[in-house]
């Protein structure tokens, strides 16, 4: 752990008995299925059908580049004795293996349009140099934390890891209206752009219009978190 990630996790104790600090190896197992698990919550994963089974290979390759680079955290129960939710930062300019996907191509949908708006913004922006924009790439919890505080806490204990990192902006692609509501208001994210998810077509073919909510869409949101 490095000392920033020390100082980051001795100084925030937010609940009692839950206790933010980085993720480590010992957590790839547990920290991977809590990702898998979380994400059935999704409403990308909800319309394709795609199981926990199905996506524990990638959950377990995003777990694994986290605590390799420093950039995961997790919420661990200590009462229960097991992670209760985590959170996973990349770098904006984080070029992804073109092996990542395979055999995982039932996922290539939804990373299709997380990828279309990150894209985009990184051609607007004219980013161009590494260690200047951050993504907070996914923030879950398991299925008992439902309705605790746990993911927004996650969310605000990533944005001071980036911040003492160095990222002068943090972006995050959230899928669902409450969490957008959520990071809009707690965390003072602005929305950036957007894509409806009944517009959405990939190799031609709407895939997730079979989405109830005709109105919701997957949204970039951003803040400067320079100090």
């Amino acid at each position: 752990m490095s000392a920033v990630e020390k100082e980051l996790v001795k100084t925030h104790l937010i609940e009692t008995g839950i206790h933010y600090r980085s993720m480590q190896a010992s957590d790839l197992e547990s920290a991977s299925l809590c990702f898998a698990v979380s994400f059935q919550r999704e409403p990308m994963v909800q319309c394709l059908g795609i199981s926990v089974e199905e996506f524990l290979p990638f959950a377990r390759i995003c777990c694994q580049l986290a605590i390799e680079q420093g950039l995961g955290l997790v919420a661990f129960d200590e009462q229960e004795g097991k992670i209760a939710g985590f959170t996973i930062l990349q770098d904006a300019l984080l070029e992804i293996p073109e092996d990542t996907f395979t055999g995982h191509g039932n996922l290539i949908p939804i990373f299709e349009i997380l990828d279309r708006l990150q894209s985009n913004y990184i051609r607007e922006k004219n980013i161009s140099a590494s260690g200047t924009v951050v993504v907070s790439f996914v923030t879950g919890v398991n299925l008992e934390y439902q309705g605790s505080k746990i993911a927004f806490h996650l969310f605000g204990q990533s944005m001071e890891l980036a911040k003492a990192l160095g990222f002068e902006t943090m972006i995050t692609l959230v899928t669902g209206r409450f969490s957008q509501n959520g990071v809009r208001r707690r965390y003072s994210f602005a929305p950036h752009s957007s894509i409806y998810y009944n517009d959405f077509q990939f190799k031609g073919e709407t895939v997730f219009a079979n989405l109830p909510d005709t109105k919701l869409s997957c949204m970039l949101m951003e803040r400067n978190i320079k100090s």
